[in-house]
């Protein structure tokens, strides 16, 4: 039985380089491309990275925030091995490594990512599996900082 996988269209004004980097940096695979779009395997799911060539709609965000997608590794050595590939191909990280909530239920590794579309990806692995969809009774979503030093309820890894 096939699994079910999780499918994104994201916007990029250079098809050729941000092709190059989801191979070069994430060991991406090519499946189908067109002069417009390429498909990609992004870690089993299926990314397509669309031309888009509209100014107005291609303005970078300063941070994080609306929008951004990636990863939550159940393995933490999955999350060990893209942060050191990320280390020595030495990119840099748009957000660096940080331990968030050390010691609580919502304990994660995380950092950041920008591709050369300036689309933010963001790795992250939970200490504890229920963080991840549960915890409803907490009041904690995303981190409004994305950039300075480590809140309390985090440090830098």
């Amino acid at each position: 039985m096939a699994l079910s996988c999780f499918h994104l269209s994201i916007p990029v004004l250079d098809l050729e380089s941000t092709e190059s980097w989801y191979v070069n940096v994430l060991a991406c695979e090519v499946g189908r491309r067109s002069a417009d779009a390429v498909i990609l395997n992004f870690f089993g799911h299926q990314l397509v990275a669309q031309r888009w060539t509209r100014a107005l709609e291609a303005v970078e965000q300063p941070g994080i925030y609306p929008r951004h997608f990636g990863l939550v590794l159940s393995d933490h050595q999955e999350w060990l091995a893209i942060e050191k590939r990320v280390r020595t191909i030495d990119i840099g990280f748009a957000v660096e490594p940080k331990l968030r909530f050390p010691g609580e239920i919502l304990e994660h590794r995380t950092f950041f990512l920008k591709d050369p579309a300036a689309n933010w990806l963001e790795f992250k692995h939970y200490t504890y599996s229920e963080a991840i969809l549960g915890c409803q009774d907490l009041q904690v979503v995303g981190d409004p900082r994305i950039v300075g030093s480590p809140a309390p309820q985090e440090k830098v890894l």
